[in-house]
């Protein structure tokens, strides 16, 4: 692992690379989105606390666990696609594992659930060093045939339509149709309730919003640097954007990817578990799942 600024400076990072955000007891862990799109599993060793975290191209998750399963830390890499998702499997007991819900779906181990060490959020180096003053960046590099494949990849993702196989689109069982299978949002959930807020409404809205979700004040909107959709609860109940930030009437501000109080300190924010990805894969997990239509 090394220093994501130092990466910067040493030019093999660009500060609007696209970048991977975990955080295991407040301190965070970058990973470099090209390079998680090409491998998908990534494992490690924080503070002598495992983590090991995955991403899918296909769907958009990604998510960060502990593989520390009945006190044994097992070893992950990606196993097939189920669901329209890549899928996971140990190398200890050969389980099959939910990459979104750390859930085991198949083998020995059937039914455990690994422990989620946070979320894995979308942000850009810019703004991750704002977020998270002297965060480090697990870096794999790609050969050139890798890097070649890696963006052939990337570039698919990033469409708003890409073309799917009917091999892939026979793995998708129980599609909910309640909105288009490929639609980009947010989707945020707690033990009781969970929500899904399209792209397209948070656009229509001024890229942000105040919501209450499980009885909490939930502020969403579409961050103005990385320009991908975020959500952390607040006690503001008005939000208003402002090109490049946005304005609570808490005082709070958003700027250059940071959460400043009004004394224009960074400050630390409570997160909901969410996650940025295509409809079917958010609805599939979350059957039943709300949609945010508006106020």
């Amino acid at each position: 692992m090394y220093s994501l600024e130092k990466t910067i400076e040493e030019g093999k990072l660009r500060p609007d690379a696209n970048l991977l955000v975990m955080e295991i007891e407040q301190r965070a862990l970058a990973f470099v989105t090209l390079q998680l799109v090409y491998h998908h599993v990534a494992q490690g060793v924080l503070d002598d606390i495992p983590w090991v975290v995955s991403f899918c191209s296909i769907c958009n998750g990604g998510a960060a666990f502990s593989p520390q399963v009945n006190g044994q830390v097992l070893q992950f890499s990606v196993r097939g696609v189920y669901d329209a998702m890549i899928l996971m499997g140990d190398d200890e007991t050969g389980s099959y594992w939910d990459h979104l819900t750390g859930l085991c779906v198949h083998g020995n181990l059937t039914g455990q659930r690994m422990n989620r060490h946070s979320n894995l959020l979308h942000m850009t180096a810019r703004k991750a060093l704002t977020a998270h003053p002297g965060i480090q960046v697990a870096f794999y590099p790609l050969g050139a045939e890798q890097q070649a494949e890696a963006q052939e990849d990337e570039v698919w993702r990033k469409e708003a339509q890409p073309e799917w196989s009917t091999r892939l689109q026979q793995t998708l069982a129980n599609e909910d149709t309640r909105l288009p299978r490929l639609d980009m949002g947010l989707g945020v959930w707690t033990d009781h309730q969970s929500r899904y807020y399209p792209m397209t409404q948070l656009n229509l809205i001024d890229n942000a919003l105040i919501d209450k979700l499980d009885g909490r004040q939930l502020l969403v909107y579409i961050d103005p640097v990385s320009q991908v959709p975020d959500a952390f609860y607040t006690d503001a109940t008005e939000a208003i954007t402002r090109r490049d930030t946005i304005q609570l009437n808490n005082g709070d501000t958003l700027r250059d990817g940071g959460v400043f109080n009004k004394e224009g300190q960074l400050r630390r924010v409570e997160r909901p578990l969410q996650l940025f990805s295509r409809w079917y894969a958010f609805a599939v997990r979350f059957p039943g799942c709300g949609i945010y239509a508006g106020a």
